[in-house]
């Protein structure tokens, strides 16, 4: 039995066995399952098992925070140990949406947590034409074997974001409770078809509310699907469940989902350009500054329409480099915590977690160290804070999503605006970190610190 296999066997056996799992996602550092029954779950013990970082229970889903790289061999390790496919919709129609229901960031989360490893691969390859054609090694005109470069790396990392849509419309339907295919239904339907023609011809804009129109299309056909097959009788269930809720669900979507996802997400770019705008320096300490506790709940990925909104709209999203400097800020808290601290296996965490955390990634840092001493992270929100206050001030914007510390100097407008937000964030937040000092009594919880229990 493999180390992931191994840690896969007691991650189930501690969270009531394979009969109460519903559904696992995973994201780059933790996976996410939702429980049948919660009160079955025994979290203390969870944080004891290898690798584990960190324990996040809500509404019914409980987070475990493995870190970037075992977090998806631990995840494919309970696929095989449970038979629930990680990404799966759960056996039981229904059952996952209700689970926590109230948590409405969560389930947005959910939507997108899936989507993740396609957002940071198109990210990356926007970055790399980004950083090629701006360092003049290839023009427009560059080619190979005939073919244009720049053209291309653009069909490589522009494709997906076309079908995008699609993807969170079939996520949503998932989420909540109906057939994925039915929310893919949903957000075709505001795409128009293949080049919008549909839609032109009633006189209605292809695409208007882009992933914010293609959020509330899937969810509510997983909705509704839902509701109309409790009615329907077994014998024609797989026949009139679906017509019905095309037919009915589909009038909605085009008449009432499309303009109000289309007010809201005009209302969204309004409004953040308008808080950035006035709010200055406050509103970037505000919003840098609030963010760690959002990563720390795992429903930071909800953020992700309202980017992804912003670049449609603005051809950038000047949020998302505000929001990094949460995690620059903890930057500078640990090393504070490392130079301060004479415990050596504290030492030794905030080394392994650092070149991780430098690169955007910061549950490791959060769940190993600034969380489970508490001043540590007040500090490390504290530095965030400074950081955005100058992003803010510079109207720093990134072109394109997936990355973020260090990395997202390959995506924003305004790269030594950046890295400056990226210094004072390390700077404030070490000497916050530095003046609040921090318990040496609770070093040791710093391994075993569990959120929610």
């Amino acid at each position: 039995m493999s180390r992931e296999e191994r840690i896969a066997a007691q991650l189930v056996e501690q969270l009531g066995g394979r009969e109460n799992i519903v559904a696992m996602a995973c994201c780059m550092t933790r996976l996410r399952i939702d429980l049948r029954d919660l009160a079955k779950a025994d979290l203390k013990a969870l944080r004891k098992i290898e690798g584990v970082k960190g324990v996040v229970q809500t509404g019914g889903q409980v987070q475990v925070i493995f870190g970037p790289g075992l977090a998806q061999k631990v995840a494919e390790a309970a696929a095989g140990v449970t038979g629930v496919a990680v990404g799966e919709a759960p056996p039981v129609p229904g059952e996952a949406a209700r689970l926590g229901s109230a948590d409405l960031l969560r389930k947005i989360a959910n939507v997108f947590v899936p989507l993740i490893p396609g957002i940071i691969a198109v990210g990356m390859m926007m970055a790399l034409n980004n950083v090629l054609q701006k360092a003049n090694l290839i023009t427009p005109e560059t080619t190979v074997f005939g073919y244009s470069v720049v053209g291309i790396l653009n069909l490589l990392g522009g494709t997906f974001l076309g079908l995008l849509s699609i993807l969170v419309g079939q996520n949503a339907a998932r989420e909540w409770g109906g057939p994925p295919v039915m929310g893919a239904v949903g957000a075709a339907i505001l795409l128009g078809g293949g080049n919008g023609a549909a839609l032109t011809a009633l006189n209605m804009v292809p695409g208007r509310g882009g992933l914010i129109g293609a959020l509330i299309a899937g969810a509510f056909l997983g909705w509704l699907y839902r509701k109309i097959q409790r009615v329907i009788p077994e014998s024609i269930n797989i026949i009139v469940t679906p017509f019905l809720t095309l037919l009915i669900g589909g009038l909605i979507v085009v008449f009432v989902v499309q303009p109000v996802g289309g007010v809201l997400a005009d209302g969204i770019t309004k409004a953040a350009t308008w808080l950035i705008g006035v709010g200055g320096a406050l509103a970037g300490f505000v919003l840098a500054g609030t963010f760690l506790p959002l990563v720390m709940l795992g429903i930071h990925q909800g953020f992700t329409p309202i980017h992804m909104q912003l670049i449609e709209t603005l051809g950038n999203t000047p949020l998302l480099p505000i929001l990094a400097m949460a995690g620059a800020g903890q930057v500078g808290a640990a090393l504070a915590v490392y130079v301060k601290t004479r415990d050596a296996d504290l030492r030794r965490v905030i080394l392994a977690a650092l070149p991780v955390g430098i690169l955007g990634i910061g549950e490791p840092l959060i769940y190993g160290v600034t969380l489970p001493l508490f001043r540590p992270f007040i500090g490390a929100c504290i530095g965030a804070g400074f950081g955005g206050a100058v992003i803010a001030m510079a109207k720093v914007g990134a072109l394109a999503m997936g990355v973020s510390g260090i990395l997202l100097t390959l995506l924003v407008d305004k790269v030594g605006m950046y890295l400056l937000g990226l210094v004072v964030s390390y700077i404030a937040g070490f000497i916050a970190t530095w003046l609040l000092g921090f318990d040496e009594s609770r070093v040791t919880e710093a391994q075993s610190f569990t959120f929610g229990d």
